[in-house]
């Protein structure tokens, strides 16, 4: 076993994209980056969501879990809805495949990650990049799909300064919803899906609506509907809220929406006192990756 640091990077994810609840996510161009050292017991090895999945490939693979030392530079926001904890795990599952001489593949890797986060939707486009569909199956296992795109898309995004917890924002939603908002959802998350393949920019608008969970979450973050309208007004072909929230993420379909998209999220924030920062980031299709 190597003593010298391992490194690996994994990038931000949005999922649900609307309305693709719990199931559609994909890969951003904003990565966290971490050195793992093998050998080092840490006291906060239960507790630490990365060295937690790095001992969960080490219980896969029947290894002694040797710890890790960990050098982590974040730049994915917690709590904002782009998948802070989906990097983590990612960067864990990856190191100590490494570590271990790569024994278990990319679907094994993400079996595990999904465990760890108890959902697919952000982990599969993490570990994989691109665009995913993701789901398990009754008997446990990880299906997921790549979605080709025939569209150059950029994303523009409102990220607030005030974060919302994962579980504040799950538990918001209703335990049932009528059969018509469920109608409405499929309809849509299949909408998006066809509209990336095929190339229908003038489909996202519609595609990206939803019923099962931004309006439950968006009185958490009031300002959101505001800049869900926006988006929408200045240009964006769809605009949704990114995962759990509170931020807001439009679509762009070139450079001079995406620029017209940030100023105006930029002057309707200033207009609402509203602190938090505009990103403009490209749509990645690498995933999580072993850089040394």
């Amino acid at each position: 076993m190597s003593q010298l640091p391992i490194v690996v990077r994994a990038p931000a994810t949005s999922a649900n994209l609307g309305a693709g609840f719990d199931c559609l996510g994909l890969a951003l161009d904003l990565w966290n980056e971490v050195s793992a050292t093998p050998g080092i017991i840490q006291p906060d090895d239960h507790d630490n969501l990365i060295l937690r999945s790095a001992r969960a490939v080490y219980d896969r693979v029947g290894s002694p879990y040797p710890g890790f030392e960990l050098r982590v530079e974040n730049r994915i926001p917690f709590g904002r809805g782009l998948g802070s904890s989906s990097a983590a795990i990612a960067c864990g599952v990856l190191f100590a495949n490494r570590c271990l001489g790569d024994p278990l593949d990319s679907a094994a890797l993400l079996e595990i990650a999904t465990h760890v986060e108890g959902h697919p939707d952000n982990v599969a486009p993490c570990l994989l990049g691109g665009v995913r569909v993701a789901t398990v199956t009754e008997g446990g296992r990880v299906v997921q799909v790549h979605v080709p795109r025939a569209l150059d898309l950029l994303a523009v995004l409102f990220v607030p300064e005030q974060p919302v917890p994962t579980a504040h924002a799950r538990g918001v939603l209703p335990v049932s919803v009528p059969r018509a908002d469920a109608v409405f959802n499929v309809a849509r998350s299949s909408l998006f899906v066809a509209a990336l393949a095929a190339g229908r920019a003038d489909a996202l608008a519609e595609a990206t609506r939803d019923r099962l969970h931004q309006p439950y979450r968006l009185p958490l973050f009031p300002p959101g509907a505001t800049l869900l309208d926006t988006a929408m007004h200045s240009g964006a072909l769809g605009a949704f809220v990114s995962g759990a929230g509170p931020t807001i993420l439009a679509l762009c379909g070139n450079t001079d929406s995406a620029t017209a998209v940030a100023s105006a999220f930029d002057s309707t924030a200033r207009k609402l006192s509203l602190p938090g920062v505009v990103l403009r980031l490209e749509l990645v299709e690498r995933g999580a990756h072993v850089v040394a």
